[in-house]
This record gives structure tokens, sequence and C-alpha cells, in this order.
């Protein structure tokens, strides 16, 4: 376990936000202490595990970043993967859109891509070159899944995808930024492997959204203690700026409402003995359109937002 200074201020000095469980405890008799920053107003999970003791929290065969078609076990992972490859294409768009250059010789790096779908859909779908295409990730079994069934060219870190000198049009942090120990090194390579003209899209939960202040403890976007950052719009912009890079345009993104409800809700039904009955359905799927109405009208309430983010001018 260690203990980390805020990596926009560099301060120690924190005030306690929430005690958050393992969502894949159950009833959790382990709880993981979520701080604010008395200097930056960073969320941060501290203290925390250490580099080396992390990789021991994805094991599990419950954390969904890591299930491909080998692993599958249940009707709910079964589902979870049909619906994720339905958003391959739906993200790519976002990722590709008002692009100035052919696909054909646009340049992509995602980090932490996982078993590499996204990546393999920007090639097969998109017709991106597999010479223009690479990813990071650290967990050694989902990237050798990605290079034996996609042929990609995966790094297990930020540092190696970059040896050469080569640049991207678009790098890709999809749900993985709240993942990164060390997320100074990670943005500065970033910023220094990203074309002039090119960008960056973050994705990210947000905890000043509706379904996490209604569902607070048992929000499972919290995830402790693999989530070792929630950031908001205000502290991701100062981070950014640390290294020259702006948000130019931010939206909400509807699908992780959906997944970030249910889940939140059969968790606290888990964790309070209740049955997940048809009328308990039904007032989530009204409670859901509440929350995508609010996060309609006021973005900064959307239960996760993705950024698109430039170099500083």
């Amino acid at each position: 376990m260690e203990t980390a200074q805020c990596p926009i201020s560099n301060s120690r000095e924190f005030t306690p936000y929430i005690q958050v469980p393992d969502r894949f405890e159950g009833i959790g008799n382990t709880h993981w202490n979520i701080v604010c920053s008395s200097v930056s107003g960073l969320l941060m999970l501290n203290p925390r595990p250490d580099p080396s003791e992390i990789a021991l929290h994805y094991r599990g065969a419950k954390y969904d970043p890591f299930l491909h078609a080998g692993n599958t076990t249940s009707c709910r992972d079964r589902a979870y993967i049909a619906a994720r490859a339905l958003l391959l294409s739906y993200r790519a768009h976002l990722i590709l859109k008002d692009i100035a250059k052919p696909l054909q010789k646009t340049t992509i790096l995602e980090i932490g891509c996982s078993t590499g779908e996204l990546l393999n859909f920007f090639h097969s779908s998109s017709g991106i070159p597999l010479e223009n295409i690479r990813g990071v990730e650290p967990d050694t079994d989902a990237a050798a899944y990605a290079r034996e069934s996609f042929g990609l060219n995966i790094s297990p870190s930020i540092d190696d995808a970059g040896m050469d000198g080569k640049q991207f049009d678009r790098i890709v942090l999809w749900h993985s930024l709240e993942h990164i120990h060390a997320i100074n090194d990670a943005l500065l390579y970033a910023e220094k492997l990203l074309e002039p003209d090119g960008e960056i899209i973050i994705a990210l939960p947000n905890p000043a959204g509706s379904d996490a202040r209604y569902y607070r403890k048992n929000w499972v976007a919290y995830d402790a203690p693999r989530h070792l950052y929630h950031f908001v719009p205000e502290t991701l912009a100062k981070l950014l700026a640390l290294h020259r890079l702006r948000v130019i345009k931010k939206m909400p993104y509807l699908p992780d409402l959906l997944y970030n409800t249910f889940h939140s809700e059969v968790l606290l039904c888990e964790r309070k003995n209740l049955p997940f009955q048809v009328k308990r359905f039904f007032k989530l799927f009204w409670r859901i359109s509440v929350f995508a109405a609010k996060g309609f009208f006021s973005p900064l309430t959307a239960s996760s937002l993705v950024y698109f983010v430039k170099k500083q001018g």
C-alpha cells in the first residue's frame, strides 16, 4: 500500500470524502477511502495499492474490462460483451469525428486498450492500416489476446509506444486515465506523442453526476481500488494544463449512464438483501430517464463525460 500526493498540486493535505467497499466483495468488509485534495479539489483513492499490488485487484473473473469470448461464464457476461460490441461503432465515430486526414493516413494510439476490440474496429471497419494503429496495455493476458486475435502492435507502457518517434492524430484514454498510477508521466508522454493538430479523447466517470449522488457508496464507478482518481471537469482541466493541454469540448456519454445506474441498483439490492423484482425494474427505468434528462440539459450532472483535448495554442 502507498499514500499518494495530489498529482495536480503535489499536496498531501486531504479531507475525507466517502468510504466505499470493493463492488465485487458483496457486502464488503474492506472499505477504501476516497479523499479530496484541500488544494486542488481532486478526489482520489488514498491510501491505495501500489503498482506491484494493483494487479491482484484486476484478476477476479468478474472484472469486466478483461472479459473476452474465451472467458464468459454467465448470461450477464455475454450480454455485456454483446452490448460492448454494438457500441464500438459509436465510440469510433466520436473519436474520428472532424478528423482532417484521410483514414488511410490517420494514426491512432489507445492507452489502456485491454483486449483490443476498439483498435481492431478502426482497422477492420474504418480501414485504418494496422501499421498506423498502436495500443498500450500493461495486462499481459489482455495484450496477448489483442496481438494474437487481431495482429495489433501492443506495448506494455506508453514510453515504449513512442520509441520510434511516431506521432498520433488521435490518442484515446477511454476509461483508463483514472487507473494510471503515474498519471503525470502518462500525460507527459501523451502530449509528446500527439500530432500538433491531433486530439486526445478521454472518457471518465463523473462523481458529480446525478447517479453518483443518488447511489453514493453503491455507485459502481467508484470501483475502488481500481479507480485511483475521480475527475470533474474543473480538476481534469487543472491536471491537463500542467501538460500544455486543454479541453475544447465535452459531452455526456449515455451508455455509461445505463451501465452505471443498472449495476449500482443491483449492488444496492445485494448489500441491503433486497429482491430485484419487476416493480424495482420499472422504478429503475424511471430513474434512468430522469438522470438522462438532467444530463442532457446540464452535462455536468451526467454519469460520465467524454472530453476532447488538444494542445494549448
